[in-house]
């Protein structure tokens, strides 16, 4: 007997269905996914992009949850409007052993510089503790950050980048140095120092304790010469050092810190460190052999012409200054090109003391355009110096396309 119409359309209908599924993509593709979704930037380079398409992609289902999550989590964008969904997530309870989450220990980079009257310092205190297992990179908020998180910032034993300079309330440079100790791994730290705190000033030790493993530090805020010398020898592994808006350290109190500091390749003396002029540049480049590369914010009482024919002038040994990267900053100058196109930094370049020197550039701010003459110049200059960089083939450590003379606008 021929089977009935309808027990043939349901066997039509279930094979049908069976047929259009379709197989679920393997995790190692989802993962390649997730890393594509996860460099996604959109034209103002925001993070939103990047994070509401992680986002998305975990509530596909739990296969593409397990592909995106630790991405989504490894460095969390954090403002005003979700931080307080944040921290429901992260620590729904001041009791650190009630519902602990895993999402936690996925946290690498927390930014939270972005905040200011959000949170408050016992906060920021409990999220440093549930993010210790993980972190490697800490940026502490403007006003929630104070001496009571020191003590969860030092079980955050992975941390290799620690940034203090948003904060408002500094604090004791030794307190800190001592809650980082176990920190073996750090190696960049920017700090925001004041005149000294009462713990700096009476402790018995004159010197402070430096991570044994620093390549970088920042130091930023108002620090006196009596603070800065207690910084005393800084670690034989530091690099790069910078000073930016220290308006009350003189050039003597930088000298003595910089004397022991024969390893530094990179040195910035950024805005608002006024004390320290061009004048006694000569000091640094025959004190730090190393030196590749300076920043350098010339102030109101500098001139180019002063610092070609000055601080670059021919040192009293044969051998050239191994300076490759020189950044000048004129944001001080009425008419900061004057003395640019005197013939004395083309033959710095040219004769042999420079002769390192691969990229130079010029900031000015606005309104302060340049005459035709030094912008021919400065093309002179780039063709010049990309020549220089052409010859080092293999050995050059600026290639071609990076070297060069360059104007930029602030």
């Amino acid at each position: 007997m021929p089977p009935k119409p309808e027990l043939e359309i349901g066997t039509k209908s279930k094979n049908l269905q069976s047929s259009s599924k379709k197989p679920a993509l393997p995790l190692e593709i989802l993962e390649q996914v997730a890393t594509h979704v996860n460099d996604l930037e959109s034209e103002d380079g925001s993070w939103l992009v990047r994070q509401r398409g992680l986002w998305a992609m975990t509530l596909v289902s739990r296969t593409w949850y397990a592909a995106a999550i630790t991405k989504l989590y490894h460095s969390p964008g954090i403002r005003g409007k979700n931080f307080q969904l944040f921290v429901r997530t992260l620590c729904p309870s001041i009791n650190p052993h009630i519902r602990k989450t895993d999402l936690s220990t996925m946290i690498k980079v927390l930014n939270m510089s972005y905040l200011v009257h959000d949170g408050s310092k016992s906060l920021t205190s409990r999220i440093l503790g549930r993010v210790k297992d993980g972190l490697e990179v800490f940026v502490a908020p403007q006003a929630s950050f104070a001496v009571n998180c020191l003590a969860a910032l030092s079980k955050c034993l992975h941390l290799w980048k620690l940034d203090l300079s948003f904060i408002a309330q500094t604090v004791s440079i030794r307190q800190l140095l001592n809650s980082t100790s176990k920190c073996s791994q750090l190696k960049w730290l920017s700090i925001k120092c004041d005149d000294g705190s009462p713990d700096d000033k009476n402790s018995p030790f004159p010197f402070f304790e430096w991570p044994p493993s620093l390549k970088t530090l920042v130091v930023s805020g108002p620090l006196s010469d009596e603070t800065l010398i207690r910084f005393g020898v800084l670690p034989k592994s530091l690099t790069d050092l910078t000073f930016s808006q220290c308006p009350k350290i003189s050039r003597i109190a930088v000298f003595w810190l910089l004397k022991d500091t024969s390893q530094l390749e990179s040195l910035t003396i950024g805005r608002r460190t006024t004390n320290v002029d061009c004048a006694w540049l000569i000091d640094w480049l025959w004190a730090l052999p190393k030196l590749r590369r300076l920043n350098f914010t010339l102030s109101d009482r500098d001139s180019i012409a002063l610092m070609v024919h000055g601080a670059l002038a021919k040192p009293p040994s044969d051998h050239p200054y191994p300076l490759q990267e020189l950044n000048l900053d004129l944001i001080y100058f009425d008419n900061p090109w004057k003395g640019l196109d005197d013939d004395g930094l083309w033959d710095a370049i040219d004769e042999g003391h420079l002769s390192c020197l691969r990229r130079l550039v010029f900031t000015h701010r606005s309104g302060t355009r340049p005459p035709k003459a030094v912008t021919r110049y400065v093309r002179d200059l780039s063709d010049l110096l990309k020549a220089l960089a052409r010859e080092d083939g293999e050995r050059a450590t600026i290639n071609e396309d990076e070297a060069g003379s360059f104007i930029c606008k602030r």
